[in-house]
């Protein structure tokens, strides 16, 4: 993507459509769906004001990677709740993952930057929040890929 506001033109046309089974972020209500396989997200949660979908996870189980989307996306749709002139605005989040468990420095992109501010506030520090089961031995990196688009 040449640019942020490029990154957010994709997330909400490419998360608004529906594409046949494949789960999308876009929508209303919080209803999940599984996609078996092929593009899109493995999982979505979905919540008044917010949609975060699993993008990607290493190392990290099912039950896991479901419960962190689960997580940002509860404490992302009360924050949000409470924010004033709320504007659209889109995530991606990659967090490594210790052997530990815990979410190490993210990479983090926002669109479009303006909406940075709020999106460190509602997504990104809930999912930093987030822990994992310990890691086995033999495992490698793990991590976790979300995106997150929000608004009214």
């Amino acid at each position: 993507m040449k640019s942020s506001s490029d990154l957010l033109i994709f997330l909400f046309i490419s998360l608004s459509c529906a594409a046949g089974p494949h789960d999308t972020l876009g929508g209303g209500g919080t209803v999940v769906v599984r996609d078996a396989g092929g593009p899109g997200y493995s999982y979505v949660a979905r919540r008044p004001l917010v949609a975060v979908g699993l993008a990607g996870a290493s190392g990290v189980s099912d039950e896991d990677a479901h419960a962190a989307v689960d997580r940002v996306a509860d404490a992302a749709a009360a924050c949000f709740r409470g924010a004033q002139n709320l504007a659209p605005g889109a995530a991606r989040i990659v967090l490594p993952i210790d052997a530990g468990g815990i979410a190490g420095a993210p990479d983090v992109k926002f669109s479009p930057e303006s909406a940075a501010p709020l999106g460190l506030l509602c997504v990104l520090r809930p999912a930093r929040m987030v822990t994992f089961g310990p890691g086995e031995a033999d495992a490698g990196a793990r991590s976790i890929t979300i995106e997150s688009a929000w608004g009214p």
